[in-house]
Parts: structure tokens; C-alpha cells; sequence
């Protein structure tokens, strides 16, 4: 009782069309935006009753520069974890 089986993976998006209108809409202090890569692995990947499926996306710039000004969202990384109970 109480054990628990959680498996974690990631997903790359190199090159997402989406992104430049997904960081637009964030800047903008809007809470719902555009996240096409979540809402297909959710969509793939439901919750139910004896699993619990949950998506956390992160954005990187896949060139280093010590510049924060410089920053450049290229990539959508999405880290999946499925858990079940």
C-alpha cells in the first residue's frame, strides 16, 4: 500500500512554429496560450483514475551566450511524467 510507479521521460521540439506566438502572448501577461506539443502529449497520454499524467514545458536557446539580451527560444523541451497509483 502506498507504492507508487512513476516513469519520466522528455521530449525535444526543435523548431516549433509556434514558439515566437507562444513567448508573444506570454509577455503579455496572458495565462492561456497556444502549447500545441502539452496538449498533444496530454492528448496521447490521458489521466485517469489510476494515472496521473503531467506536463511541464521549458524553453532553451541552444546557442550559449553569457548576453541575457541575447536570448533566442529555439527549442520547447516537455518533461513527462506518468504516475500511477
Amino acid at each position: 500500500e502506498g507504492a507508487s510507479d512513476r516513469l519520466e521521460f522528455s521530449v525535444a521540439l526543435d523548431g516549433d512554429v509556434t514558439l515566437n506566438s507562444q513567448i508573444l502572448l506570454q509577455e503579455q501577461g496572458l495565462r492561456l496560450y497556444p502549447n500545441f506539443g502539452r496538449f498533444v502529449v496530454q492528448q496521447l497520454l490521458p489521466s485517469d483514475q489510476q494515472q496521473q499524467v503531467s506536463v511541464m514545458d521549458y524553453y532553451f536557446d541552444t546557442d550559449y551566450n553569457s548576453d541575457p539580451e541575447k536570448f533566442e527560444v529555439k527549442e520547447v523541451l516537455l518533461s513527462v511524467s506518468i504516475e500511477n497509483e
